[in-house]
């Protein structure tokens, strides 16, 4: 079978199975695969900007490649109905939900000052 598109060039290639967490591990991080993956053996690809994930010479996953998370994770694969051979996980929650909202929120930051004035202010 031909492809319709030609495949993006990539510079790097391996084959990898997919845990039971529905990751991935390739060039010292963790990428999500979608859940019905769980236990099979997929083709992870580096190309120039992305993580390439293929089953059966299709792209299931990409993500971005390089990146300093070493985690990554689209929730998405991890949504659907039950397959026969892979139950579905549950949904996350109102406190996954929120925990997960956390995570996702910029890091602030703030003088040393100010800790040195709340440390003031609990004495």
């Amino acid at each position: 079978r031909v492809p319709e598109t030609l495949p993006e060039p990539f510079d790097l290639v391996a084959t990898r199975q997919v845990g039971l967490d529905g990751l991935v591990a390739f060039e010292g991080r963790q990428y999500s695969v979608p859940f019905r993956l769980i236990g099979q053996q997929v083709e992870v690809r580096g190309t120039a900007g992305q993580v390439q994930i293929l089953k059966a010479c299709e792209v299931v996953a990409t993500h971005p490649r390089g990146t300093p998370a070493r985690l990554l994770i689209d929730q998405a694969h991890y949504d659907g109905p039950s397959t026969e051979r892979v139950m579905a996980p549950p949904p996350l929650g109102r406190l996954g939900a929120r925990l997960q909202d956390l995570a996702q929120a910029p890091v602030v930051h703030r003088s040393i000052d100010l800790y040195a004035a709340l440390a003031e202010v609990a004495r």
